[in-house]
């Protein structure tokens, strides 16, 4: 299969744009923030309207793919199933959806919207790291609840969101500990890393370091690289002195493919380990990718039609089953709580979906919580676990190489479980 028609798997690891979905700052330049914005922890009060509203925010791109079905049209019909099973708190959830757009000003006037006309209690979104970074001090001052189906970045971890936040996709976190255990499945017990010096290489290389230790990896040497260079043989070159090393691969799709194409170029024996941006790159015109160069090249992607069918990834979305996971969550949060005030049920979030009897579906959850019973939602990967942060501690990934065309192609698939 194909990665050609995923091109959004990676983007949201590099934090640029996600073709035909997200339409992001999509310049190299784009990264997180090396420090989370500062958030009043005094949230406004929050009084109930009765009325349980939630905001999706999106970049409202049309259909996926030419599929004809779009994200908002699947959580349109996930909010549907909810309320044909008598709603929350017995009032229907109303959905409001607002454009995402390709920069903060964009989403920061969707969102007060969100705040002072329509009132929302949670928000599905924001769909990218960087306006999920720009957006979150204001959704938290208004005690709003949020779930990301795609926003990764390592930083959105450590955000001080007073429990207001979760998402449903891995996070890099995940993405490097996947690096790092296809790394150990080569065999080596020595790595060289190079990594993007600006802040979402640095967030991302300390995350590799710790997973790597995990795996009794050492590394040898660390690149860090400039973003703006054209120039990367030299540092081709330092990273392939050592043919029995494993070249560890951070960055995105322009930079990070510039630096590939070198590493190809000097037609070296090391296995190269990737992130998913570089999915992306196409070396279709690069001389020097033969057979042989093509086998050592292996990456790591978030699995977007996880919990799909694997026969019409065409008719579906990207990420579906995460948007699906957040509207579930959220309304299974207000309904074991009983309340709608957010930081009520977003406490919830992380319980109901462990430690309980395991569900897959909203119906199956709800009959069960009808019994008073606790619950484990674990969506339709079966995969769904999050820790007390509300991220996901266990996800599956693709792997990819690259064909004789030089595009990227799926491989297998890998499951990974967050260190402790």
């Amino acid at each position: 299969m194909s990665l050609q028609r995923r091109p959004f798997i990676a983007l949201f690891l590099s934090i640029t744009t996600m073709a035909g979905l997200v339409a992001c700052n999509g310049s190299s330049s784009t990264s997180t923030p090396d420090s989370t914005p500062q958030v009043s922890t005094t949230a406004a009060p929050q009084v109930s309207d009765g009325v349980f509203r939630l905001g999706l925010l999106i970049p409202q791109t049309g259909s996926v793919d030419g599929s004809g079905k779009s994200l908002t049209e699947v959580a349109t019909n996930a909010i549907g199933i909810v309320n044909a099973s008598g709603g929350i708190l017995g009032r229907d959830i109303e959905l409001v959806v607002r454009d995402e757009g390709s920069d903060s000003a964009t989403a920061l006037a969707a969102v007060d919207d969100f705040i002072s006309e329509f009132h929302i209690d949670a928000l599905i979104g924001p769909m990218s790291s960087p306006i999920a970074l720009s957006v979150l001090p204001r959704l938290v001052e208004n005690n709003i609840g949020s779930c990301s189906p795609t926003a990764t970045a390592v930083s959105l971890a450590s955000f001080p969101d007073n429990g207001l936040f979760v998402r449903t996709t891995p996070s890099d976190i995940l993405a490097s500990e996947a690096m790092a255990q296809l790394i150990g499945q080569t065999g080596v017990i020595e790595t060289l890393v190079t990594y993007p010096d600006d802040p979402y290489g640095r967030a991302f290389v300390a995350e590799i370091r710790r997973s790597l230790a995990v795996q009794g990896i050492a590394i040898v040497n660390e690149v860090a690289y400039d973003t703006d260079s054209t120039d990367y043989a030299p540092i081709a070159q330092e990273l392939t002195v050592n043919p029995n090393s494993v070249i560890t691969l951070i960055g995105n799709s322009e930079s990070g493919g510039r630096l590939l194409n070198s590493l190809v170029d000097t037609k070296s024996a090391n296995k190269i380990i990737v992130n998913d941006a570089l999915s992306q790159v196409d070396l279709s015109t690069n001389i020097n990718l033969d057979s042989e160069m093509r086998q050592k090249i292996v990456g790591v992607a978030v699995d977007a039609f996880a919990g799909t069918d694997a026969n019409n990834n065409a008719l579906v979305p990207p990420f579906s089953a995460a948007v699906v996971d957040c509207v579930n969550l959220i309304a299974l949060a207000a309904i074991a709580s009983k309340s709608d005030t957010a930081d009520v049920f977003m406490a919830q979030v992380p319980v109901v979906s462990r430690g309980g009897s395991g569900c897959n579906l909203f119906e199956e959850c709800l009959a069960l919580l009808e019994q008073s019973l606790n619950i484990d939602y674990n969506g339709v990967t079966g995969l769904l676990d999050l820790d007390p942060n509300g991220d996901p501690s266990r996800a599956q990934f693709v792997t990819f190489g690259f064909d004789d065309q030089g595009r990227s192609e799926f491989k297998e698939r890998i499951n990974v479980v967050a260190s402790p």
